[in-house]
C-alpha cells in the first residue's frame, strides 16, 4: 500500500494524478483500468481541492492498493468540510440542458465508472474508497 499526502491545491493535482497512475502501472494486468481511474480521480480530487477547505488550507491524502487479480483500490481522505458524495441525487439527464441544475454530473459519472464506492466520516476525516475492477 502506498500513500501520498499533499496540500489541497491545484498545484498538487498533477502529483496526485501521476502517483495514482504509476501505482496502477506497477500491477500487471490492470492497464485497462487506467482511463477510468484517471477520470474518476480527476473528478474527486478537483472537488476536494475546490470545496473541502473553504476557510483555508488543508491536506488531501491518496492511498492506492492492488487487491488481487483485476482489482485496484484508491482511498481519498481530507480533513475538511464533512461531505458524502454518495448521498447526492442523480441529475435529471432527461431535462433540457438549459433547465438543468448546475452540478452533480461529476459525482454521477464517478458512480457509473467505479466498481464500488464507500464513504465514511471518521474522526473529522472524509474517507472515500473507490474500488475499480476489470470488466469480465
Amino acid at each position: 500500500m502506498s500513500a501520498l499526502r499533499l496540500p489541497a491545491s491545484m498545484e498538487s493535482f498533477g502529483s496526485f494524478r501521476s502517483f495514482v497512475l504509476q501505482e496502477l502501472e506497477r500491477e500487471s494486468g490492470l492497464e485497462e483500468l487506467a482511463p477510468r481511474v484517471d477520470l474518476v480521480m480527476e473528478e474527486l480530487l478537483v472537488n476536494a481541492i475546490n470545496y473541502a477547505y473553504p476557510k483555508g488550507e488543508g491536506k488531501i491524502e491518496v492511498e492506492c492498493l492492488a487487491e488481487g487479480p483485476g482489482r485496484f483500490r484508491v482511498t481519498v481522505r481530507d480533513w475538511g468540510v464533512p461531505f458524502n458524495p454518495l448521498d447526492q441525487a442523480a441529475p435529471d439527464l432527461s431535462a433540457d440542458i438549459s433547465g438543468r441544475h448546475v452540478g452533480g454530473l461529476g459525482i454521477y459519472l464517478v458512480k457509473q465508472m467505479a466498481g464500488r464506492l464507500t464513504y465514511e466520516s471518521r474522526d473529522g476525516c472524509n474517507v472515500l474508497t473507490i474500488l475499480f475492477e476489470k470488466k469480465a
